[in-house]
């Protein structure tokens, strides 16, 4: 089980650290607390967590919560980051398999199609490698193996890469980071579960 994770959605200066703030979507964070940063793999240490504007000690799932942290170059931190515990790192990967519902798209969706990866704060260009199977809607079991292309309406298994590597989870695993939407031209064209994830480096403890 996850200690904590926090999504990035803000990022500033604090002069000897610097802020993120973000939502704790698992357990909890206490000041002086190690964390690890996924990605880019490397830890930090919270020197304050601001509650509502008033410091606190902890905080826990659920807060909405600002953190004051030091050890670690600013410039490595992106929004969509995650914060966790170096014991139970979030998975980051480039690559991962996902169960896809196609939306009202006038297109077909084919082998190299490039879409938006939209999930909490992150929005990563991201390419459509393999399409794997097509899905019966309400078993779940392969009706097509390898298909040319996929309509809307359609379930299916595919394989996903991103431009850079994203922190994920699988769905079955935790679902705030399991789930995902595809965006094309500026509309939703599809929405997934991930249920595979080839993971890009070690955990530095």
């Amino acid at each position: 089980m996850k200690l904590f994770q926090i999504i990035t959605v803000f990022i500033a200066d604090q002069g000897s650290g610097f802020c993120v703030t973000g939502k704790i979507e698992a357990g909890y964070i206490q000041v002086g607390e190690r964390l690890l940063a996924m990605p880019p793999n490397e830890t930090c240490t919270a020197k304050g967590i601001t509650l509502h504007d008033e410091p606190v000690d902890w905080a826990a799932a659920g807060d909405h919560v600002s953190l004051t942290l030091t050890g670690m170059d600013i410039i490595k931190i992106n929004v969509g980051c995650v914060f966790c515990d170096p014991k139970e790192p979030v998975k980051v990967c480039t690559r991962f398999r996902a169960r896809i519902l196609i939306f009202n798209i006038e297109i077909p969706v084919t082998k190299g199609f490039p879409v938006l990866l939209h999930y909490q704060t992150v929005s990563e260009p991201a390419t459509i490698r393999r399409l794997l199977s097509i899905l019966h809607k309400s078993t779940g079991e392969v009706t097509k193996k390898k298909p040319k292309f996929l309509s809307k309406g359609q379930n299916a298994l595919i394989e996903l890469e991103t431009q850079r590597p994203v922190a994920v989870e699988l769905y079955k695993d935790f679902k705030e980071l399991g789930r995902f939407m595809l965006r094309y031209g500026g509309s939703t064209i599809a929405a997934g579960v991930i249920t595979e994830v080839w993971c890009c480096y070690k955990t530095m403890l």
